[in-house]
């Protein structure tokens, strides 16, 4: 041995499956066959393999398993918003919901699922995948068309507000949930009324924009819309607000949509001298633990990602099996929470 080697921990020749058949006295395509399930062996046999391959450490590679039974097991999670993993991980709380409830969904059905950050990306084109869900796209969203372009079957959770017909989507009904937001309100005819949604161009920031303009129109309340970028941080989310407050004067109700920024635009309003709710009734369109640890607790909707992962999981195994389109969308309903920020 040379002076280089000593030391040096060498790794173990890798178990193959002929090892594996060797050991369980079956051929390699018996062996083949107990993990791809593509041909019957009787349960014996198997148990046989299985406990063989135990013995001596071996895995199936996934990849050489999709090329030969041209399935992976494995969905892949395309997460389309910018901002879905910044700042400090509790200020992703609606995001980790999300991805955590489909990776559950994943595990009841036996499957795997793979983050993907950029399938446009090369290194992960080769990722391997039997289809996609694609989790609040953008509108006109390329990533749909490239996955399809590649033959994947995708599916959307949430809809591209510019395709919302897109019939393999599931997505939470926005439109139902944020008016039970605006009749909490509980404003008076006349009341000003602002909205604070996100700058992102999506379904949800769409949505919140439409709604609350023609709930204002049936009310009689007067309309106001003023951007809180997601990018934003806290002291600048603070400032953006006291500054609106000093040039605006103070709305009766103010609706925002990023949960995470209830605490600056409360502190805004505490430092105009402005009380919630007796002075600003307050609501946020994401429910987290900001709205429910705020002094008051705030009023918020529950966009139930649970329901939306399992529908979009169940949407996509039934694309991947050759299942027709279903007739549209399918709908996940959200749950409003009335708390003290809106209560008289």
């Amino acid at each position: 041995m040379s002076q280089q080697d000593k030391g040096v921990r060498r790794r173990p020749p890798r178990v193959t499956i002929k090892d594996v058949a060797q050991a369980a006295g079956v051929s390699p395509s018996t062996v083949s066959h107990a993990y791809s399930g593509r041909r019957a062996i009787s349960a014996k046999t198997r148990e046989r393999v299985f406990a063989a391959a135990e013995a001596l450490g071996y895995s199936a590679d996934p990849h050489a398993r999709s090329m030969r039974t041209g399935s992976s097991g494995m969905i892949g999670l395309v997460l389309r918003p910018r901002f879905a993993a910044t700042g400090a991980p509790e200020a992703s709380e609606t995001f980790n919901r999300l991805a955590g409830s489909m990776a559950t969904e994943c595990l009841r059905r036996g499957i795997g699922l793979v983050h993907v950050p950029d399938p446009s990306r090369p290194d992960y084109a080769a990722v391997p995948m039997d289809g996609c869900i694609i989790a609040h796209p953008y509108a006109g969203d390329p990533m749909i068309d490239l996955l399809a372009s590649r033959g994947i079957p995708v599916v959307c959770a949430d809809p591209d507000p510019d395709r919302p017909d897109l019939p393999w989507t599931a997505g939470v009904d926005y439109a139902e949930g944020m008016r039970a937001v605006f009749d909490a309100l509980g404003v008076e005819a006349g009341a000003k009324v602002w909205l604070m949604p996100g700058s992102e161009d999506n379904a949800w920031n769409r949505a919140a924009r439409s709604v609350h303009a023609e709930w204002c129109a049936g009310r009689g309340a007067v309309p106001e819309v003023h951007v809180l970028s997601e990018a934003l941080s806290s002291d600048e989310a603070r400032a953006c607000v006291a500054g609106l407050l000093d040039a605006e004067g103070a709305p009766a109700a103010l609706v925002h949509s990023l949960s995470k920024l209830t605490g600056p635009v409360m502190e805004a309003l505490s430092a105009a001298g402005l009380a919630v709710p007796a002075d600003v009734r307050l609501a946020t369109l994401t429910d987290s633990s900001f709205a429910r640890a705020a002094h008051p607790p705030v009023t918020a909707l529950d966009l139930n990602h649970e329901g939306l992962a399992a529908a979009a999981v169940d949407l996509l195994l039934d694309r991947i099996a050759g299942g027709s389109p279903p007739a549209g969308p399918i709908r996940v309903r959200p749950q409003l929470n009335v708390r003290e920020s809106t209560q008289p």
